[in-house]
């Protein structure tokens, strides 16, 4: 009887001392927080003049520089230029024709001999559904080299040009892909008219004697001499142009755009390199360049847009379920988009789970003590 009264005895009064210590924690936190609201309010109230004038220096110094940067990047040059744009680009001219020694593409190792460099400048404007308009400036300079027999000499020319052209284009990858906003490549094709103006000049290519011309006069006095000598002073010859091919544009930023000019040139004469045969086909020539262009009216709403990750979960997780071959360990592969409670080292638990915690750590031990208390009742007991 004596050992069960001690025992209820000490039950009762660690029951009390853990109700006391919970509610202890529990009203520690409410009295610091009041006392913390009373020191705001007593600061705000002694310094509310300080804040204000503080406050109202730092608006106005934020706000300037919000709306320097606003107009800095959504320059508007006025609705003439709403679409338009100029472009720049630098690259090579490859000759096509009768004193070309190949068909499609000159030989890596007799690339330099059969290309010059060129220049071109483009002003652009958009119409409607992907339609726009380019007027083009080029300039540049066409070579070539070629044996015409086997009992022949060796024959060269040199071509120095300027071309003006008007071409349409119209951009083709939101008809042969679907319209994705955050896409940056597009490729628009065109096909237009234009007109060259040239001088060229072919001679031996051993003697360095001049054999024909276009665009240029004889001085007189060498027309009998094998050695010809050549007056620029008359006008340049002049032919019909249809420059079509591909353009690959990259929207680098909301202003910039790098593209990549494919475009070939056909001809109305066979005499671009001063050479001439009566069942041979026109002259033409290629233009592979590399430039910028530069969009006038262009916003920040047009600037190219970033992929988030949850249109990336969702994509894949799109596709997995559309496919055939989905299974169910594919959705170990996919990660989970619902947030769950950041544990460990790094991650940050919520006061209020932590608060818990602490609780029950407190009963727990209080527990072991009773535990320990009990057993050596008993062994006193005994």
């Amino acid at each position: 009887m004596i050992f069960l009264r001690r025992l209820i005895f000490t039950i009762f009064i660690l029951s009390c001392v853990t109700g006391s210590y919970a509610q202890e924690v529990k009203n520690k936190e409410p009295k610091e927080k009041k006392i913390k609201k009373k020191k705001k309010k007593s600061k705000k109230e002694s310094s509310p003049k300080k804040e204000k004038t503080k406050k109202e220096p730092k608006e106005k110094k934020e706000k300037e520089p919000k709306a320097e940067n606003e107009e800095g990047d959504d320059k508007n040059f006025g609705p003439i230029f709403d679409g338009a744009s100029i472009s720049v680009s630098a690259g090579v001219n490859i000759y096509y024709g009768d004193l070309s020694e190949y068909n499609l593409f000159p030989k890596f190792s007799e690339f330099n001999k059969s290309s010059n460099s060129a220049f071109k400048f483009s002003i652009a404007r958009e119409i409607k559904w992907g339609l726009s308009a380019k007027l083009n400036y080029q300039t540049g300079k066409l070579e070539g080299t070629r044996k015409t027999g086997k009992n022949s000499s060796t024959i060269s020319f040199e071509n120095n040009f300027f071309n003006i052209s008007l071409q349409p284009q119209l951009l083709i990858s939101d008809v042969l892909f679907k319209k994705n906003d955050s896409r940056r490549l597009k490729i628009y094709a065109n096909l237009g008219i234009g007109y060259m103006w040239y001088r060229s000049q072919q001679y031996d290519t051993r003697t360095l004697n001049t054999k024909d011309y276009e665009g240029y006069v004889e001085v007189e006095g060498t027309e009998s001499q094998s050695q010809k000598v050549l007056s620029d002073k008359t006008a340049k010859a002049k032919t019909l142009t249809i420059p079509y091919g591909l353009s690959l544009v990259y929207k680098y930023n909301q202003k910039m755009d790098i593209h990549l000019d494919l475009t070939q040139s056909s001809t109305t004469t066979d005499r671009l390199d001063a050479f001439s045969r009566g069942w041979t086909a026109k002259d033409k020539y290629n233009y592979l360049g590399i430039g910028l262009t530069y969009n006038f009216n262009r916003t920040s709403a047009d600037a190219p847009k970033k992929r988030s990750k949850k249109d990336n979960i969702n994509k894949f997780n799109d596709e997995s379920s559309n496919s055939p071959s989905a299974t169910t360990s594919n959705s170990n592969l996919i990660p989970s988009t619902t947030k769950e409670s950041k544990k460990g080292l790094f991650g940050k638990k919520n006061k209020k789970s932590s608060k818990e915690d602490e609780l029950l750590n407190v009963r727990l031990k209080l527990f072991e003590t009773q535990l320990k208390l009990f057993e050596m009742q008993y062994l006193l007991g005994k």
